[in-house]
């Protein structure tokens, strides 16, 4: 099977770019024909945004979708979406940068969530390839909804929402507001008498009773010394509200969570607890 390189968001924030960067149906007709007759006979329409819609159908009905040469149809839309971004470098020493537009700026967003950069025009990894995020993130989300974890569900799309947008504080605060719902909601589900519990340590202790969270392992410790404990302080070291963020700091918060959360969804699915 193809490497997944990226998730459904980055693909999503792609299209919007090419949308933006496309006037014309002759414009988008030229892209088209570099992925295929078959492509192009699928994404017709009166007007282009039926059209864009057409190609994001086009991806959704088949994610691992190929074109011609073998490669991702997911692959191909990016990377015409990238050479659209204009370049990071004025034209000359007294311009400034040509500014980027809310879907250019969400779609470097995506990619940095999924572990990629743009450099001069190109893409680049900025995380190993084993890391697999964009796979990581499909199984979150298909193990979420699986399990009816809806509240945590909730958190999660809107970091991403607000990672795009650039929010960085508001995309911290539903980073740790995922977290902690998806361990409330999976001790809750282990042992539906914590219900009466207030949320975070309380039922985080009882996970670890129930030995869902590993103490031989550390990633549970009653002192606060443990994985888990300090992932949570982490997260957020002046509360739910920590003010000013960046993007690195709060991609590598959302990466740090998404790989924690992958881990533990598929702990709690192979229990076969619903």
């Amino acid at each position: 099977m193809p490497e997944v390189r990226f998730s459904r968001q980055t693909v999503f924030a792609a299209v919007q770019v090419i949308g933006y960067g496309t006037r014309t149906h002759g414009d988008f007709d030229r892209c088209l024909l570099e992925w295929g007759p078959d492509i192009r006979s699928r994404c017709r329409g009166r007007y282009l945004q039926e059209r864009f819609n057409a190609l994001m159908g086009l991806y959704d009905e088949q994610p691992l979708r190929c074109i011609d040469g073998g490669k991702l149809f997911a692959d191909a839309i990016v990377e015409k979406a990238v050479s659209y971004l204009p370049s990071a470098q004025a034209a000359f020493s007294w311009h400034e940068p040509p500014p980027l537009s809310d879907d250019q700026s969400a779609l470097l967003h995506a990619l940095d969530r999924d572990g990629f950069a743009v450099t001069d025009g190109l893409l680049r990894r900025t995380l190993p390839t084993a890391v697999n995020l964009p796979e990581a993130e499909d199984e979150i989300v298909r193990l979420l909804n699986k399990h009816r974890f809806a509240v945590a569900n909730g958190h999660l799309e809107q970091a991403f929402a607000n990672h795009s947008s650039g929010q960085w504080a508001a995309a911290n605060s539903q980073i740790r507001s995922f977290l902690d719902s998806l361990l409330d909601e999976i001790a809750e589900k282990i042992n539906p008498s914590v219900a009466g519990m207030p949320s975070g340590q309380p039922r985080r202790t009882q996970l670890a009773a129930q030995g869902f969270l590993s103490r031989p392992l550390n990633e549970w410790d009653d002192n606060g010394l443990g994985f888990i404990n300090g992932l949570v302080k982490r997260l957020h070291p002046h509360g739910s509200h920590p003010g000013l963020s960046d993007q690195d700091d709060s991609t590598f918060r959302l990466h740090t969570v998404l790989l924690t959360a992958r881990l533990l969804l598929a702990r709690f699915d192979s229990r076969g607890t619903s």
